[in-house]
């Protein structure tokens, strides 16, 4: 018996740490930074990138075409001029995929290209991740009236909510005071959350754009908007 009791004390001593062992818990602040300025950078790198591959793709199609007909109709043009033009074809080009998509001639010739390239292995994946985090932008955007700070799961935790309306007579009566329908968006993917029925008076609208505040969820609480930081300085302000 004297020996078990001994070891099970060895064995929780084994299990005790001093100040100078004890893990630390304080987060890395150059990792921080370094993490932040990769979510500021990275939706510019990948825009550029993107217009880039459009760029080549269509000017290196559009130059030999341009210079073919200048040279059939003996324009006298400088090859400076050549890149200027070729740049103002792309926009037209965009300009005019924009409007296509807006006719229904248009919107079936896309759907044809998107189940090609859905039917492609690899190709099919980036696609769609793509597309639905475009449309996922989009939606969020179009569909939501404004951004609110709810208390979310539960009082003492604040979550940001994207109104959705005016919650039905239905739900006024039952919760006895006018609601909101808030939609609370998981980060980094608010495409998924959770629909609530929250009181007016319980919801403290933000000085936010819908857009702004999916940027918010987009990079987990990350990036702050010029609008959040006027809004904090100014609460500081009042607090002193």
């Amino acid at each position: 018996m004297s020996e078990n009791k001994q070891t099970s004390e060895d064995i929780k001593g084994m299990n005790v740490f001093t100040d100078a062992q004890k893990p630390s818990k304080k987060r890395n602040p150059i990792k921080q930074i370094f993490i932040t300025g990769i979510v500021a950078l990275l939706p510019l790198v990948v825009t550029f990138y993107i217009l880039r591959f459009m760029y080549n793709l269509i000017v290196s199609n559009l130059t030999p075409l341009f210079n073919r007909i200048v040279a059939m109709y003996n324009i006298p043009l400088p090859e400076s001029a050549s890149g200027v033009v070729t740049i103002v074809l792309f926009l037209l080009i965009v300009f005019l995929v924009g409007i296509l998509t807006r006719l229904y001639l248009g919107r079936l010739i896309i759907s044809l290209i998107e189940k090609t390239v859905t039917n492609i292995p690899i190709a099919n994946v980036i696609y769609s991740a793509i597309k639905q985090m475009i449309d996922s932008v989009q939606a969020t955007s179009n569909n939501f009236e404004k951004v609110v700070l709810v208390e979310f799961p539960h009082d003492g935790i604040y979550c940001v909510g994207l109104v959705v309306r005016k919650s039905q007579k239905l739900m006024d009566m039952v919760v006895g005071e006018p609601c909101y329908n808030v939609f609370v968006p998981t980060a980094p993917n608010p495409t998924s959350g959770f629909i609530t029925i929250i009181p007016v008076n319980n919801c403290k609208e933000l000085p936010l754009t819908v857009e702004e505040g999916v940027k918010f969820i987009f990079s987990v609480g990350l990036i702050n908007t010029p609008n959040l930081e006027g809004l904090g300085a100014a609460l500081r302000k009042n607090g002193e």
